[in-house]
């Protein structure tokens, strides 16, 4: 008993978990729809199958590959998965060329007489074709035009929210605004290394005389009280 509800609920688990991405569905429902090869075939098989049966009976191509042939590709539109529209959208053109001259070939719809009996025999089946040929691939281009615009990404961002995240991604990209050449202190400014071996200060010259002291309390540049400042020699001439 406890394996039978152990398999029920990983059954109950999967029914859960099937939601279907949104590339992956048809044009309706919530199923996965069918690849692209898959919609190619449901073109291809039935366009074989009525050319055969219009081209042994009247040697060229009637309504019952016209029907079947527009069904077909319509089905493929229709069921293939979103991801894979463009193959069922430009497909008609291609299944024609492919299934019409290969059982004329295959029936001996061409007569014998050369060249131009052969073009006769396999021009005229195509050319009966191409009306339904041209309301097909119409068809079908519009069909795969709609699904692109209806069915789209639901977690796809909005204009909105793109513009937003563009101008915060170019303000944490944008440099940090430097500091003018008159609001730098001397303490950020770099001081330049000295050299190796250089001394403090330099040496004072032999015989040099020595500095006069500084009167205590006065700073630079001025003089003792009762000092006064040396005048230069006058000139009498």
């Amino acid at each position: 008993m406890s394996d039978v509800r152990d398999r029920s609920a990983a059954f109950d688990d999967v029914e859960d978990y099937d939601a279907v991405p949104w590339n992956y569905k048809a044009i309706f429902g919530s199923f996965k729809g069918i690849p692209w090869w898959a919609a190619i075939l449901c073109a291809l098989i039935p366009a074989f199958i009525g050319a055969f049966i219009d081209i042994n009976s009247s040697k060229t191509v009637g309504w019952t590959f016209n029907g079947v042939f527009f069904v077909g590709a319509l089905a493929g539109i229709l069921l293939v998965q979103r991801r894979s529209l463009f193959a069922p959208m430009v497909q008609p053109p291609l299944v024609l060329a492919a299934t019409v001259p290969t059982l004329v070939l295959l029936t001996g719809g061409v007569q014998k007489g050369g060249l131009s009996a052969m073009a006769l025999g396999l021009g005229k089946p195509l050319i009966d074709s191409f009306p339904v040929m041209a309301v097909t691939t119409a068809v079908t281009v519009v069909l795969g035009i709609v699904r692109i615009f209806i069915q789209k990404d639901p977690n796809r961002p909005s204009k909105d929210e793109v513009r937003e995240a563009k101008a915060e991604l170019k303000a944490r990209s944008k440099p940090a605004a430097r500091k003018p050449a008159r609001e730098e202190s001397a303490e950020d400014r770099p001081r330049r290394p000295r050299p190796e071996g250089s001394p403090a200060r330099r040496p004072r010259p032999e015989g040099a005389p020595a500095r006069r002291p500084r009167p205590e309390g006065a700073a630079r540049g001025e003089r003792p009280a009762g000092q006064r400042r040396p005048r230069p020699p006058r000139d009498d001439r």
